[in-house]
């Protein structure tokens, strides 16, 4: 298959659990996800790593996974933050699938059962995709998917890179 354009699909590192009075938004990752998080970034460096801008939910858990894997993305990539990944579900990712138009690849930092449900229904044509998917998406996972040309957005899972 010859790719239009490849996504990143990130899922943030293992979060604490939320402290009594603390919002969802605001947990944090715990020491397993920070070392996680800092593993995957370490297997991303042995790889170029082609993405030219990301959007990551503005929870603070992605933001400190997006924060951990920093080092392993090219030096001046832009950044924005979108409560919509966050609040939004899947078709908030793709809608940031369809409106990016480049340079490079896009990277999507987000959530679960989100991140899962949006892989699934981008390569929901491709058998060896969804058997690969079917085990779910742990955190701190890394999705590489290839879309196919045309206006649909369906591909096939490339990789996924773990901690």
């Amino acid at each position: 298959m010859t790719a239009e354009r490849t996504i990143h699909i990130l899922r943030h590192a293992h979060s604490s659990w939320a402290v009594p009075g603390q919002r969802d938004h605001q947990r944090i990752l715990d020491d397993r996800g920070r070392a996680d998080a800092a593993s995957l970034a370490a297997k991303l460096r042995e790889t170029e790593v082609p993405v030219g801008s990301v959007v990551c939910s503005t929870a603070v858990r992605a933001r400190q996974t997006l924060d951990l894997v920093r080092s392993a993305l090219p030096a001046e990539v832009p950044v924005r933050f979108s409560d919509d990944l966050y609040a939004l579900g899947a078709e908030a990712y793709r809608a940031e699938i369809t409106a990016f138009q480049g340079p490079g690849e896009l990277l999507l930092v987000g959530h679960n059962p989100t991140i899962e449900d949006l892989a699934m229904s981008l390569c929901e044509m491709d058998a060896a995709s969804q058997g690969q998917l079917r085990g779910g998406v742990g955190t701190a996972y890394w999705l590489i998917v290839d879309l196919h040309r045309g206006p649909d957005l369906d591909g096939r899972l490339r990789a996924i890179i773990k901690p």
